[in-house]
């Protein structure tokens, strides 16, 4: 039951990283030039997961802008506002279900103490 703990614990721990790199890719839709961030997990050897935060490098779509010395080319975010509102509620569903398999392992932990007293 404890390893079915750790790694629920270390999966909520993962979704919560994964809704804070969704949360500055949000913030920064706008933002001329941004390169998004996607977190990936890894399985741990021991139980659980590692989330491994990555940069997207893709250019975002290229705009003329008007300047003093005449239109410039900028390139926008290359940040998909529909695809981050899916990672947030991927992240949500993901929490959740860790959070009852903690509630789980919790209640048959003390299932099993009740049962040796």
């Amino acid at each position: 039951m404890i390893p079915a703990m750790y790694a629920a614990l270390s999966g909520m721990t993962g979704f919560t990283k994964k809704v804070e790199v969704t949360a500055n890719n949000i913030a920064n839709v706008n933002t001329d030039g941004f390169k998004g961030s996607r977190t990936e997990f890894v399985e741990v050897p021991s139980g659980g997961i590692l989330p491994v935060i990555q940069q997207d490098d893709a250019n975002g779509p290229a705009v003329l802008r008007d300047s003093v010395s005449g239109p410039v080319q900028i390139a926008l975010s290359n940040v998909d506002a529909g695809q981050e509102a899916v990672n947030l509620i991927v992240a949500q569903r993901g929490f959740e279900a860790n959070l009852e398999t903690l509630r789980t392992a919790e209640g048959m932990l003390g299932s099993v103490l009740d049962i040796r007293k």
